[in-house]
């Protein structure tokens, strides 16, 4: 039985070893306890959605949906603090352990894991830290603007319907009525749109400048398409569950019910 105060983990790993080892280390070390285990991305998605956790420790290569995918995929407001596990020390790992994400490598050392736990509990707990995918979402898209030799200064406008989203030396414009919903993660924007993810550096408050009427924001970090809302379910505490396209599903809170509460009536 854990402690009370115990912080709480969930291993997503598709190995069915690894989650145990893992299982092992995590509840061997104090102030930690695992609650949950999942054994793809898409299992991990799921439990992301319906329970939350103070750090998850995930796999980065499985089948189907990764773990860079699922960090994607999930609402930054219930995202945990993120620790990735992989059996490649490459470059992609140096780049996540500059910025508030860490990561640990198979075969699994415990003293190793045990510094990650600690890591993630302390940038969890400070009030700078805003979630769990800030740390990997601006690791991939620090890792995109390293491999191209354009300016790096992002486009301003988003005219005609468009948003621009640059990719390297590429600027995709994206058109508003293809985006089902955006999530911050710090100064970048996950902005999801048939059914792919494409990161845009910018701030929320700049980024609702550049959408139209159609786009309203549900929670402190999250901004649907409200033609892409397919469903509403009603929550206690005055919260209610979106149901977009592709299974997506994402939480309104309290605060900003207002925004949809003229599709209710």
């Amino acid at each position: 039985m854990s402690a009370h105060n115990d912080l709480s983990v969930l291993l997503v790993d598709d190995e069915q070893l690894s989650l145990e080892l893992l299982r092992k280390i995590v509840e061997g070390i104090e102030g930690f306890s695992v609650v949950h285990t999942c054994r793809n991305g898409r299992e991990a998605l799921k439990t992301l959605q319906q329970h939350q956790f103070d750090i998850a420790l995930m796999d980065i290569q499985m089948p189907g949906v990764n773990g860079i995918e699922v960090v994607e995929r999930t609402q930054a407001d219930q995202l945990p603090a993120v620790i990735f596990a992989t059996a490649y020390d490459e470059y992609a790992c140096k780049a996540f352990d500059l910025h508030a994400v860490d990561y640990v490598v198979k075969p699994f050392d415990p003293e190793r894991v045990a510094t990650a736990l600690h890591r993630a509990a302390e940038r969890a707990a400070s009030s700078e830290w805003m979630s769990g995918k800030d740390g990997p979402i601006s690791a991939i898209a620090e890792l995109k603007e390293a491999e191209s030799s354009a300016a790096n200064e992002q486009p301003t406008s988003a005219d005609f319907g468009r948003l621009p989203i640059k990719d390297g030396g590429h600027t995709y414009l994206l058109a508003h009525e293809d985006i089902e919903w955006i999530d911050a993660a710090g100064d970048y924007m996950c902005v999801h749109a048939e059914g792919k993810v494409h990161i845009l550096r910018s701030t929320m408050k700049d980024l609702e400048t550049k959408l139209s009427s159609e786009f309203v924001r549900i929670h402190r970090s999250t901004i649907v398409n409200l033609r892409k809302i397919r469903a509403v379910d009603t929550l206690p505490k005055g919260e209610c569950l979106l149901h977009l396209d592709n299974d997506v599903t994402v939480r309104v809170s309290r605060n900003f019910r207002a925004a949809i509460q003229h599709l209710l009536s």
